[in-house]
């Protein structure tokens, strides 16, 4: 299974979750300090949600499938 956030992507299946790039460019080109901090803070922002999204899919993974049934 596999979604977007943003300009990643956030992967998981049966070997756990990964995040990976969208594309080798993440930032667009900067000419001033504050556009480098905004552009590596939103780079931060979507990271966190897919560390979000990491977890939570790891949780359903490791939920039982069926009500009553232990959990691997």
């Amino acid at each position: 299974m596999t979604g977007i956030l943003d300009k990643f992507y956030v992967e998981h299946g049966i070997y756990g979750a990964r995040v990976m790039a969208r594309s080798l460019q993440l930032t667009g080109s900067s000419l001033s300090d504050d556009e480098i901090d905004i552009a590596v803070g939103m780079l931060k922002d979507d990271l966190d949600a897919c560390a979000k999204e990491m977890k939570r899919l790891l949780k359903v993974n490791r939920a039982s499938l069926f009500e009553g049934w232990p959990s691997a």
